[in-house]
């Protein structure tokens, strides 16, 4: 089988390292509505570019996975299309992709790349440029991570899964608001009770946690069975396994309501490290984005969103390809 050549687009984006896609995000935060700018940084703690690097491809792939000890669906090439499901942007990204491809913007600086399609998006679906900045650096970012043949395989399709009301400043009322004990905590006491919305898109996508109760532990209350949605989730809403920090199957992003969570702790902080989820995070910042569900204590109204896979990132890369006798 031929192999297409590379776009030009695509050439240019596999010379920016994984900290240049970071600082991009950096200068564009300003411009990305409120609704996104935390999901945007979310999503690209989701889908690494270490990851990618990580993995390599064709048979490597796999043997580095094992070595990895990934767990869930960690192929970006198959959930393109709902991956981004929890962006507000999601709801414009059929345009998004036809624009990335329809760029020739080769050659320029990441965030000039991503405000110049962005614009082109913004005039075509009549809305705000500031609604589709993140889901245009999220949709270069993919391109690069899946290349053009699987990137334009999907151009056309929408995003996949229920999307976000229409309504960006709904989205954030709702993520902002208290629960009825929440507005009653002077009478609670330690008995009051708080909402996890771990999917803000179904009415039935949240859960309830006791007070100074961590989200892992909380979520095994929840109603259901939620293995048929991903085989990780054997007690509730959240994947979990160990329980104490060692697997790192509960990582989460916060999408509303991070500083309504316990500080996060030098052990924890240790952990996200190890398993390579703190890409985004703020190492001054109390209550960064992403945390481990069986370390972050519940004080408040919160909404999370949850990775589709789980490993050992860091500490396994440079190991597992000694291993596996690659370079």
């Amino acid at each position: 089988m031929a192999v297409l050549e590379k776009s030009s687009l695509l050439e240019s984006l596999e010379g920016h390292t994984q900290q240049a896609w970071l600082d991009a995000l950096d200068a564009l935060a300003p411009s990305i509505h409120a609704v996104d700018r935390d999901a945007t940084r979310i999503w690209f703690a989701f889908w690494p570019l270490e990851l990618h690097e990580a993995l390599g491809s064709g048979e490597d792939a796999e043997a580095m996975a094992r070595v990895m000890d990934l767990e869930g669906e960690w192929t970006l090439a198959e959930q393109v299309d709902a991956s981004v499901s929890f962006l507000y942007g999601a709801h414009h990204w059929a345009a998004v992709k036809k624009a990335i491809l329809a760029s020739n913007g080769a050659g320029t600086s990441l965030d000039a790349l991503v405000g110049s399609i962005a614009g082109s998006v913004a005039s075509s679906e009549k809305v705000d440029p500031s609604l589709v900045v993140g889901i245009t650096a999220v949709g270069l970012m993919i391109l690069r991570l899946v290349g053009d043949e699987a990137f334009a395989a999907v151009a056309a399709h929408p995003a996949k899964g229920d999307l976000l009301p229409k309504n960006p400043e709904r989205v954030l009322a709702n993520r902002k608001r208290e629960s009825r004990d929440g507005l009653l905590t002077f009478l609670k006491g330690v008995n009051r009770r708080w909402d996890v919305r771990w999917d803000e898109k179904r009415r039935d996508g949240v859960y309830r946690a006791i007070n100074s109760q961590d989200l892992a532990m909380a979520g095994a209350t929840a109603d259901g069975d939620y293995r048929e949605m991903d085989y990780r989730r054997i007690d509730g809403p959240v994947p979990v396994e160990c329980r104490v920090g060692s697997c790192g199957y509960c990582w989460v992003g916060m999408l509303g309501g991070r500083d309504k969570l316990s500080p996060i702790t030098p052990f924890e902080r240790e952990r996200l490290n190890y398993f390579g989820y703190d890409t985004v995070n703020d190492e001054a910042d109390d209550h960064p984005l992403i945390r481990l569900a069986c370390q972050s204590q519940c004080l408040g109204d919160v909404t999370v969103a949850v990775p589709s896979w789980n490993g050992e990132l860091k500490r396994r890369h440079d190991t597992g390809r000694d291993k596996l006798g690659t370079s």
